[in-house]
């Protein structure tokens, strides 16, 4: 073992496999299925602390969904299930009040089809390890393929029990054995992780909320990551005392590394969600992490290159961009099951003691491509603790990081913003949309080409509206001046000494704004 927190899971299959039974529906099938995954999570070893893991393998996915409520599936028996049609109907509807009533409807029609198949597709953490999948065309077969025998595919696709030329070759004879507009509109829209219909996961756990009962047990899973509050803030500020753990604020790009041991794989993701497969070299020494690892897991860290510039470069790319300077930083572990859940109770000290135990094993295997961010614990009620806080920070601030982040010991990990992590910075930096763009002056440097960038957004409630000149390289400058539709509606990050108002205004604006980089690169879109 290599903390002392245990993880250990084990599989115990159905002994009742998926029959192929074209006549009953597929949640009557699915009622035979039985993956029950135990994972025991303890401050030591052999604390036999257990909880039942939530739904994780495609096959525990569709147990789950189709029996936690113990339905009557007989009472079911001659209602038709035509998941196709909800996702044409759904796809040639364009408003949200609209959308949200065929939802609304198709689970009280009885099709559970449609829920089970979105939670698939739309749950980031469910992967199946292909970029491709055949169409067919349609030449009026019906076929003989299944919503059972689909589920089926997909786990094994999910364990990565089928890859390469074998996942192909599985899809392809599926794909042959299913009529055309089924598989190419529905089963394979699954596989790619996109059901095309315009609907967004929020979407449809509004509806099964609002439907309740039954209808929870098919909700999607969010995706999220703990967030931190700006310590600066008064009210904030005030929670700043007592017992304390102190490390450095990265001047990097939150990078979440699912280390998952049931399919094998390791997965990153940035923190709203988007999978990132740019850094290869990371993920491929990270695997070497999971083999020397008890169980699942989650690495919360951030990627980090020599410039932020340079970084988000590497970050979208979209050809081939170096990346050997890059390195991962880890600043907290949480086993996967909890991750998924959306809370982990094991304290922030004891996951870093969790780290700092696997740290000498990441470092061997990853050849320091990988570290652990140390910490420093202070007591703040103590003169010495202040001292040694003052300390930290200056020295931080002196070696170039973006400041320190104050963390509270005993708090659990929670996928939502919140008090146990506060930011501490010299300066402030805003996520703001870009809605328009400046010439230079006629009779300067910048005549002919960008001069500033027009931002809009808030923080923190605050509107804000303010052009920024500084920060932009002539490469830059040109790039954005030619190509302006390619970057209205970016997410910039803007960093300024601290927000201004004038007098009887309402619209605030920024103190020596400076450009820091883009965070994405479609519109809105924040990495």
């Amino acid at each position: 073992m290599y903390s002392s927190a245990c993880i250990s899971e084990s599989n115990s299959p159905s002994n009742s496999p998926l029959r192929n039974n074209s006549t009953l529906p597929a949640r009557v099938i699915l009622n035979a299925m039985s993956w029950p995954l135990r994972v025991m999570l303890c401050s030591n070893p052999g604390c036999g602390a257990e909880i039942t893991r939530p739904p994780n393998s495609v096959n525990e996915l569709s147990r789950h969904a189709a029996t936690s409520a113990r339905i009557d599936f007989s009472s079911h028996l001659d209602i038709a299930v035509d998941s196709l049609s909800i996702i044409n109907k759904l796809a040639n509807t364009s408003g949200r009040i609209d959308k949200e009533q065929i939802l609304l409807s198709a689970f009280h029609e009885g099709n559970r089809e449609f829920f089970i198949a979105a939670r698939l597709a739309y749950d980031p953490l469910i992967t199946f390890g292909i970029a491709k999948a055949a169409q067919v065309e349609d030449d009026g077969t019906v076929g003989d393929y299944t919503f059972a025998d689909f589920l089926s595919l997909a786990d094994k696709l999910y364990h990565r029990e089928l890859t390469g030329h074998a996942a192909r070759d599985a899809i392809v004879d599926a794909a042959l054995r299913c009529d055309a507009p089924t598989w190419n509109n529905f089963y394979r829209r699954i596989l790619l992780k996109d059901l095309k219909v315009g609907v967004e996961d929020k979407t449809i756990n509004k509806i099964l909320t609002r439907i309740n009962g039954e209808a929870r047990d098919y909700l999607i899973p969010i995706f999220g990551c703990q967030l931190a509050h700006d310590g600066a803030k008064e009210e904030h500020a005030k929670k700043i005392r007592g017992e304390k753990m102190l490390d450095i604020k990265l001047d990097g790009v939150r990078l979440l590394s699912i280390l998952d041991k049931e399919p094998n794989e390791v997965t990153q993701f940035t923190r709203n969600g988007k999978q990132n497969d740019n850094f290869d070299e990371i993920r491929s020494v990270l695997k070497r992490v999971m083999d020397e690892l008890p169980g699942s897991i989650m690495l919360d860290a951030e990627i980090t290159s020599k410039s932020f510039q340079q970084l988000m470069t590497q970050v979208n790319r979209r050809s081939d961009v170096d990346t050997s300077e890059t390195r991962l930083a880890l600043f907290d572990v949480v086993p996967l099951s909890d991750f998924r859940t959306g809370i982990c109770s094991i304290s922030q000290a004891h996951r870093h003691e969790m780290l700092v135990n696997l740290a000498p094993m990441i470092q061997r295997v990853t050849n320091g491509l990988v570290y652990v961010v140390p910490k420093v614990t202070v007591d703040l009620n103590t003169p010495e603790g202040q001292e040694t806080f003052s300390q930290f920070n200056r020295d931080a601030i002196a070696a170039g990081y973006e400041g320190i982040m104050v963390k509270e010991p005993s708090a659990p990990y929670e996928t939502k913003r919140t008090h146990a992590w506060l930011t501490i910075k010299p300066w402030i930096e805003v996520s703001l949309e870009v809605v328009g763009f400046e010439e230079g002056k006629a009779d300067g440097k910048y005549k002919g080409t960008l001069g500033a960038i027009n931002f809009r957004g808030e923080d923190d409630g605050d509107p804000i509206e303010v052009n920024v000149g500084s920060g932009l390289s002539d490469e830059l400058r040109k790039e954005i001046w030619e190509n302006q539709d390619r970057y209205m509606g970016l997410i910039g990050e803007v960093r300024a000494d601290a927000k201004t108002l004038e007098r009887g205004g309402t619209v605030y604006s920024l103190r020596f704004p400076r450009f820091k980089a883009f965070r994405g690169f479609t519109p809105g879109e924040k990495l």
